[in-house]
């Protein structure tokens, strides 16, 4: 066997848990109207409720940040006739504005309380997402490539010790990263708490953020 050959790759596959630590509400506000600039108008006003909103709910206006700002026309189709056949003709009725934001604060089940309570009731209509996730991100991944690690180098020892051969130098660490998705969302409908009474709350005990990824290592054999 020559040194070519003398090499064993492995696959090594990290898993990583954790209790989620931060909450983001990701919130969408839209408007339309047949003209451009009552949209635009009727867009800014949303938001300018849901700010007041978020202050009522013990929040400073500015923790309400952008993700995506957008003003789109909105066409239908419109059927036409021309003798025995149908036509159809994409016609303007207006346009759409779109806001989507996002709400960021440590977990805390009296603050998600107290701000879907008040953002639910927001005149402005806000659709709502509660996603639970961690602060330190790049911790959760170390923790995670640390596991995939041990991972590959526990089969690597097992298979040469199984082959009667030693476990020699580290070659070579291959890993095309991937994003690593670190949070789990609930859709959440304001409905259900404008049909609760004022004094109801929700106790959410989210599950652990679980995470796994794949790295591949390559070991010469001695």
């Amino acid at each position: 066997m020559t040194d070519e050959f003398r090499r064993i790759r492995i696959k090594g596959i990290g898993q990583a848990e954790q209790a989620p630590d931060l909450i983001v509400l990701s919130l969408t506000l839209t408007a339309q109207n047949v003209e451009y600039a009552a949209a635009v108008k009727i867009g800014s006003q949303q938001l300018e409720m849901l700010r007041e909103a978020i202050v009522e709910a013990g929040f400073k206006a500015d923790d309400l940040k952008t993700t995506n700002f957008d003003v789109r026309a909105v066409y239908e189709d419109e059927e036409r006739r021309e003798g025995n056949s149908k036509r159809y003709r994409q016609v303007l009725i207006g346009f759409e504005c779109r806001h989507d934001l996002k709400l960021e604060f440590a977990f805390n089940n009296d603050k998600l309380n107290a701000a879907i309570d008040t953002i639910a009731k927001c005149l402005s209509e806000p659709k709502i997402s509660i996603a639970f996730t961690l602060k330190d991100t790049d911790a959760f991944v170390e923790k995670l490539l640390k596991s995939a690690a041990r991972d590959a180098k526990r089969k690597a020892r097992t298979l040469c010790a199984a082959s009667g051969v030693k476990l020699g130098k580290l070659i070579d660490i291959d890993y095309s990263r991937d994003e690593v998705i670190v949070r789990h969302e609930v859709n959440f409908a304001p409905q259900a708490v404008l049909g609760c009474s004022t004094d109801k709350s929700f106790d959410f005990q989210p599950d652990d953020v679980r995470a796994s990824d794949t790295v591949e290592f390559l070991w010469e054999i001695e």
